[in-house]
């Protein structure tokens, strides 16, 4: 057993414990903004206290670097990462494409990952070399990916460029084009609800390590702008480089990558 292994449940139940909290509080929030501009809520920082706490609890000897507690925490080569609410511009309009995301990072790549869905009770988590697996709220385990063969979708960011968008249009003209602006759309990947996915705009690591970790695991590729594997800890402002979410054959979307690559030089 694994040191991630036995904190699986208590982990589930914690999320569950947070989604509930987010849900009821979901309609009178109290919103603030941060030095870089993006909301917050109050219900982003109890999330946050809670997971932080079990976190610390329980690994105290372990580095926790958090959306809300960047600033506040020097980083070694092995932590975690977490996001308490994952697509809280969504959250704060009422929305239901938010998500609880939580991960370690060893030696620069994700070994552990947890993305929860308060909407829909969904329990998404992998540790490397073990399978990804999805509870869902009957509580019934089941191993990802769920859907072959993998459907015909490409999930999006909502920022996504026209000048991108049209590239996609025009190599998977058939592809179901998914718009989604958290860490949600990984799961539906790693689920075999979609086929690509693609962002060349700024992310934080806390945005992708656990959604990283759960694709590979359910036989995805997670690239970076050189197609290789992308990984961690390069960064001291913990800015994501661009990103390329495959689940297929490689060679089959080299082309689409690099036009799309070509309009960010």
């Amino acid at each position: 057993m694994n040191r991630f292994d036995q904190h699986i449940q208590n982990l589930l139940a914690l999320c569950s414990r947070i989604g509930v909290i987010q849900l009821e509080n979901q309609s009178k929030l109290k919103i603030e903004t941060k030095s870089d501009k993006s909301p917050v809520t109050n219900i982003d920082l109890l999330s946050n206290d809670m997971i932080i706490e079990y976190l610390s609890s329980h690994f105290p000897e372990d580095i926790i670097i958090s959306e809300e507690s960047a600033e506040k925490t020097k980083r070694k080569q092995s932590y975690w990462v977490v996001d308490p609410i994952d697509g809280t511009k969504d959250y704060i309009k009422g929305g239901s494409q938010f998500c609880i995301c939580i991960a370690y990072i060893e030696n620069n790549y994700p070994v552990f990952g947890i993305i929860y869905i308060p909407s829909t009770k969904e329990f998404f988590y992998a540790i490397q070399g073990n399978g990804s697996y999805l509870v869902g709220e009957d509580g019934v385990k089941v191993k990802l990916p769920l859907k072959m063969p993998i459907s015909d979708r490409i999930f999006l960011s909502t920022t996504i460029r026209k000048s991108i968008l049209k590239i996609l249009e025009n190599d998977f003209p058939d592809s179901e084009k998914v718009f989604m602006s958290s860490a949600v759309k990984f799961s539906k990947v790693a689920e075999g609800n979609g086929h690509f996915s693609i962002r060349l705009g700024p992310t934080y690591e806390w945005d992708t390590a656990a959604g990283q970790c759960i694709l590979e695991e359910s036989g995805c590729l997670f690239l970076d702008k050189n197609l290789n594997r992308f990984s961690y800890g390069k960064e001291e402002n913990l800015l994501n480089g661009p990103f390329f979410v495959i689940n297929g054959n490689l060679n089959d979307y080299k082309k689409t990558i690099g036009q799309c690559l070509s309009l960010t030089e």
